[in-house]
């Protein structure tokens, strides 16, 4: 077999040698910049995938995998590149891209910057909005809390929220307001708001009711702020006790 395009003798790849080939058909096409978007109030960093905790630095190999286009007929395409910070947000990147396309292995060299971004991801932006889509009201049977009582309730509250928001569920208190009798928790989650309601209610021995209301809509669906109320009776919350204690 022979280079239709140079003459050369061996094998070939669509009828090129492995160098006509590289020449014709770049494994990568760089951009001139790549932007990374990081979130101003939880420093996550915007992918393809979501919003990540993640160093720039780290995220580089995802940013370029996912960032600069290559030939669909390569396999993997992995890249190794080194950075220097140009300023706290421009980094220039020397990279190398390596693949496989038939027998050819190609490895291409080029430079980009990348472009460090402040942004908001979705969740900051509902809590800085105050957004939510449950209220759990804790409450006593026939009395009102006591300070220490609603003191304690709250941060039951707030810490099962935490555990929540530590394992990566995108949840959290949007306020606290004390009314008379309690204090009223907002919640971003009907539905972990009714977890929680569950969880305070079995620790506490208290009971659960429930109120919804519309609000709105989205892709044709009713979408509803849920009011749940959990009652707590006398003397339970100095003895009450964690979900998960056995």
């Amino acid at each position: 077999m022979f280079c239709v395009e140079c003459g050369k003798d061996g094998p070939t790849v669509e009828g090129l040698c492995p160098s006509c080939f590289r020449k014709r058909n770049p494994l990568v096409h760089p951009p001139e910049s790549i932007d990374a978007v990081v979130c101003v109030d939880c420093q996550r960093l915007e992918s393809g995938g979501g919003w990540v905790r993640v160093e720039v630095e780290t995220a580089i190999p995802m940013l370029l995998r996912e960032r600069v286009p290559t030939d669909p007929r390569a396999g993997r395409v992995t890249f190794t590149h080194v950075s220097r910070a140009e300023d706290a947000k421009n980094f220039g990147l020397s990279v190398k891209a390596a693949a496989r396309i038939s027998d050819i292995e190609i490895v291409e060299s080029f430079r980009t910057r990348l472009r460090v971004q402040q942004g908001l991801c979705p969740t900051c932006n509902r809590r800085r909005s105050n957004y939510y889509e449950g209220i759990l009201q804790v409450r006593a049977v026939d009395r009102p809390l006591t300070g220490g009582e609603r003191i304690r309730l709250v941060a039951f509250v707030q810490e099962a929220i935490a555990r929540r928001s530590a394992k990566g569920e995108e949840v959290f208190v949007s306020k606290v307001e004390e009314v008379r009798g309690g204090a009223d928790v907002y919640l971003s989650s009907n539905r972990v708001a009714r977890t929680v309601a569950r969880e305070l209610a079995d620790a506490f021995r208290g009971t659960v009711g429930s109120s919804p209301k519309l609000f709105g809509q989205k892709d044709g669906k009713d979408l509803y702020r849920v009011t749940y109320v959990v009652r707590i009776p006398r003397g339970t919350p100095s003895g009450g006790r964690d979900p998960g204690t056995p």
